[in-house]
């Protein structure tokens, strides 16, 4: 071989090698990116107060996410405007993955009824946590048990809730109007604690909320479920109908599914590393037994799914609007 062409294959194979060197850095940058993340704190923003099942779930999760992902998680309670104002803080928020929230069919449905400054399709959502009934709640030793006692009553049935678009609130409308009793909300609470302290006082006659809301006041005896809002009876009360059995199958849509969303616009990569978290987490043997003493049943679904769950229940909760702004305009 000429000297000429040794040195014109020297080169050409230093080049190959440059090449070949160049990809590998690019694919290491692109492999390392998501250990690059996190490397601060997280914020979970609850749109509502403390002692609710948002809050729950959010202290629940955050606990054990932080162990896997090695950073701190807390829980910044932000109620106000039914909801509203948490939801719009996290839509405002930065797209990086250090502010995440619980996002549930009531925040869709908040926006059907009015104008808000968040878009419901364009949430980042990380992946579904919990799957639960919701209860409608009356107190210990109420004559309360079916429909029947309720367009009995002979007078407006005074309900505390913290927002008008809750799960339990939309199916206590839906079932008040069809059945034609007068059902006067009571509203004003940061959450549902709060609005299950209405009912333990004896200042309304029903409410409705979540198992891991509910708990303490149920196993004190001080309320009891009257209605399960689910496809199926709950376990821990099997002899509560579900709304489907009182005539109202339609109405089992608003049983509680709390999914992890972020702003929009958060990069793939790290949405990868925090739906991978959630979901080692909702697996975790420490999460498992605290979900059980506290009324949590863990939903997981992932990103791809909890997406296709929440832009499905923007079309189907549209038709439940007017039930709604009937009561708001109260």
């Amino acid at each position: 071989m000429k000297r000429s062409e040794r040195s014109e294959s020297k080169i050409f194979v230093l080049l190959v090698f440059s090449v070949w060197v160049f990809a590998c850095l690019l694919c290491g940058r692109a492999l390392a990116a998501p250990v690059d993340f996190p490397r601060k704190e997280i914020t979970i923003i609850v749109n509502f107060g403390a002692g609710g099942a948002r809050d729950a779930i959010a202290r629940g999760v955050g606990n054990t996410m932080s162990k896997i992902l090695g950073v701190p998680v807390v829980v910044a309670n932000t109620p106000g405007a039914g909801g509203a104002l948490g939801l719009t803080k996290l839509y405002n928020s930065t797209p990086d993955g250090y502010t995440l929230g619980i996002g549930a069919a009531a925040d869709i449905i908040l926006r059907i009824t009015e104008k808000q400054d968040y878009d419901s399709r364009k949430f980042t959502y990380i992946g579904n946590a919990q799957h639960s009934p919701d209860f409608l709640l009356v107190k210990a030793d109420s004559p309360f048990r079916s429909l029947k006692d309720f367009k009995a009553f002979g007078k407006a049935i005074r309900y505390s809730t913290f927002s008008f678009t809750a799960h339990d609130t939309v199916v206590s409308m839906v079932m008040a109007d069809r059945e034609g009793f007068p059902l006067a909300f009571v509203g004003g609470y940061q959450g549902a604690a709060a609005a299950l302290l209405a009912l333990v006082r004896g200042e309304v006659e029903l409410s409705g909320a979540a198992l891991s809301a509910a708990n303490p006041f149920v196993k004190s005896a001080q309320i009891r479920p009257v209605f399960v809002i689910d496809q199926k009876r709950s376990p821990d009360f099997p002899d509560i109908p579900t709304v489907g059995e009182a005539g109202y199958p339609d109405l089992a849509i608003f049983a509680l599914d709390f999914w992890f969303m972020a702003p929009p616009g958060v990069p793939k990569d790290r949405v990868q590393v925090l739906e991978e978290a959630l979901m080692k987490t909702l697996k975790d043997p420490e999460f498992l037994k605290w979900a059980k003493g506290a009324g949590v049943d863990p939903g997981p679904l992932s990103a791809q799914e909890t997406t296709k769950l929440a832009l499905g229940l923007v079309d189907f909760l549209e038709k439940y609007k007017p039930y709604i702004e009937k009561y708001m305009k109260k």
